[in-house]
This record gives structure tokens, C-alpha cells and sequence, in this order.
């Protein structure tokens, strides 16, 4: 029996399939039972009502469970739970639950980025999440990946992205798209397949036991470019501008279009230009929308990161924890890479490409 917290989120769905396909018996730990309906039936699993912030509700997940996959973690702190509390008081209790019923082995799931004296407060509590589970007297293995993707309608980001660089008359964003720094940070994204190969293959290697794994992709290459590859899987055309002169001048193209009709209106009405005119500022019009319309070109442009940071700290003094965002903007500017031979030689797999990857969710 392997008992799974955060079964039912985007990766845990993946890591608790590939467990079946191995042939174990699963326990989900689940604070909302409804949430596992995928599950629900499978004679292979069982739902088991609680919640890591209420130790009292932990033993009897933990009661008959040979190993543990820890899954749980938040990007951005809600109203209701903060980065101390999803990754640190969590693991802790788990693990005093985990002592007392003598599991023996735990697979906890970390981040890229995480170590002792990080930037963030995300990365900080994962390290102290790790610490504990080091000293923890169990035989452990943590890993630690990268971007995940993944290829439905379960991976919000790539959804995002898809949404934002493929809408087909972006009257908003005028084909555009912003980037933290430029685009600067390295990344290394990786597939929610592997992720969840390497957790359920974890549990029975032993030569995974007492190790630190980072779940990368093969190559490692910038925001902007995985961006670009992004708008060239969904057939478009990008590119990359330091001062966004061409942004501005496609700006004040869309704006020419919107404005036009309405002074040619107002000048015929007011007598102040004549039919001829009008007819001539009309053809121009269908000109400037013809060109605005076929100049669907994607034009990424950065956006400074230390003012959004120092903007958002000001706005941590009176916001409510839902709305502050500094933390995630802390952790978008560092590089998120790593080595991915030990993982690929110990669970046995060759890591996918992006570009791969793309092809499958895109269909291209």
C-alpha cells in the first residue's frame, strides 16, 4: 500500500495512474473526497478523508502504508494557506504520522531553485520541508523538478500561453506578449510523464534511497525562446524586441483604426469635411485595417522585474495574501535548471525534448 497526498492535482493524477500500472494498492489521502471522482471506483484505490494541517486526521492514513509519496505544494499562498504551512507544517505532520505507524520509506516531492538561504519564501520552506525529511529517519528520496508540462486541459500554464499567443484578433494585447527580465531566465521544463515515472518508480529503488534528484528536461534554454517555440508549434510567426518600436508603432496602427471611422462620422455630421473627403479617409481606413489585420507577427517585449518586486512588497503591507505576488515574481527571475542524468540512469528513462513535447499537446 502507497499512500499519495495531492492525488488529485495536476501531477498527482499522473504519479497515482503509473502507480496502478505497477500494480500497487493506493491510498489517496483527500481533504475533498468529491475532488477524486476519477478514482472513486477503481478497486485499487482507496479514498481516505483528511487533511495534512489536521494531524488528528493522519493515522489512520497512514495505518497498513509501506511508503509514502508526498506530493503536496503551492505555487502562490491563498487566504487560506501560506508557503509555511503547505510545504513545511505539512511534511512535518506527515511525518510524525508517518513514524508513529512505522512507514519506512518516503518520496517527497521538492523544486528546482530549492536551497538554504533562496530568494523566495517558496523555495525556502521546500528546503526546510528537505531538512526535515533528512532527519527524519526514513529512507527517503526527494526530487525536485523543473517547469512541469503536460498535455491536457490539466497543465494551466501551457493552457495560458496557448490562450494568450494563439487568440486570433487580439484587440487587447495587439499580438504581443510580456516578459519577465526579457525573457532571460534559463528554464528547463519537463514532462509530467517523467515526473510522475521517476515518483512511482521511486518507492522500489533502492539506489534512490537517501538521494536529492532533479527532474529536468535535456536541454536547458531561456523563457523567451521556450515562448517562441510555443508560437511557432501553434503556426505563428514571433519575435523578440529590446525597445518595442514596432509594438508601439502596431499600437497606434489599431488605434488609427478605431479612431478613424469615428472622426470621419463627426466631420461629416459637423459639415466640417465633405463627401469626397470622407470617401478618401475611408479608403485609407480599409487600408490600415487590412495591414492591422494580416500583421499578426507575435512580438514578445520584456518588462523590468526589480520594480514589479519592490512594487509588490509595498503591496504586501495592505493586501490580503490572495492578491500579493512578489514571491512568485522572485522565483520567475531566477534560472530554474538542472542535471537530468542521475534521474534518467536511475529510473530509466530518456527525458523528452520541449519541442517533442509541443508536438504531442499542439498535434503539429
Amino acid at each position: 500500500m502507497i499512500l499519495v497526498t495531492g492525488g488529485t492535482g495536476f501531477v498527482g493524477q499522473e504519479v497515482v495512474c503509473k502507480l496502478l500500472g505497477l500494480g500497487y494498492q493506493v491510498r489517496l489521502l483527500v481533504r475533498h473526497p468529491e475532488r477524486a471522482g476519477r478514482f472513486a471506483h477503481h478497486p485499487r484505490i482507496e479514498l481516505c478523508p483528511g487533511d495534512v494541517l489536521r494531524p488528528e486526521t493522519l493515522p489512520a492514513a497512514m495505518a497498513g502504508a509501506q511508503a509514502v509519496i508526498h506530493l503536496i505544494g503551492i505555487i502562490a499562498e491563498t487566504s487560506r494557506v501560506t508557503y509555511e504551512q503547505a510545504h513545511t507544517e505539512a511534511t512535518r505532520n506527515l511525518l510524525a504520522a508517518a513514524q508513529q505507524a512505522g512507514v519506512t520509506r518516503w518520496v517527497q516531492m521538492s523544486a528546482i531553485g530549492t536551497r538554504p538561504h533562496a530568494n523566495s519564501r517558496y523555495h525556502l520552506t521546500k528546503w526546510e520541508a528537505e531538512e526535515l525529511v533528512r532527519q527524519s529517519g526514513l529512507d527517503w528520496t526527494i526530487l525536485r523538478p523543473s517547469l512541469i508540462y503536460g498535455y491536457d486541459e490539466h497543465d494551466r500554464l501551457l493552457n495560458l500561453l496557448r490562450f494568450a499567443l494563439g487568440w486570433p484578433l487580439d484587440f487587447i494585447q495587439f499580438y504581443s506578449f510580456p516578459l519577465l527580465d526579457g525573457g532571460a531566465p534559463l528554464i528547463q521544463p519537463v514532462s509530467v510523464r517523467e515526473v510522475a515515472h521517476c515518483f512511482a518508480h521511486a518507492p522500489a529503488k533502492e539506489a534512490a534511497i537517501g538521494q536529492t534528484f532533479d527532474l529536468v528536461g535535456p536541454v536547458a534554454f531561456s523563457w523567451r525562446e521556450m515562448v517562441l517555440k510555443i508560437v511557432t508549434a501553434l503556426g505563428k510567426q514571433g519575435i523578440y524586441e529590446g525597445i518595442p518600436l514596432l509594438l508601439i508603432l502596431r499600437k497606434l496602427l489599431w488605434l488609427t483604426t478605431i479612431l478613424l471611422p469615428c472622426l470621419l462620422i463627426a466631420g461629416l455630421a459637423t459639415h466640417e469635411i465633405n463627401l469626397t473627403l470622407a470617401e478618401a479617409g475611408a479608403g485609407l481606413w480599409a487600408v490600415l485595417v487590412l495591414t492591422a489585420i494580416r500583421w499578426r507577427t507575435t512580438i514578445l517585449y520584456g518588462i523590468p522585474g526589480t520594480p514589479l518586486v519592490l512594487v509588490g512588497e509595498a503591496i504586501n503591507a495592505f493586501a490580503p495574501r490572495g492578491l500579493q505576488f512578489s514571491e512568485v515574481i522572485k522565483m520567475a527571475r531566477e534560472d530554474n535548471i538542472g542535471d537530468p542524468r542521475p534521474a534518467a540512469e536511475t529510473f530509466g528513462y530518456a527525458p523528452e525534448t520541449f519541442e517533442q513535447g509541443l508536438a504531442k499537446i499542439y498535434e503539429i
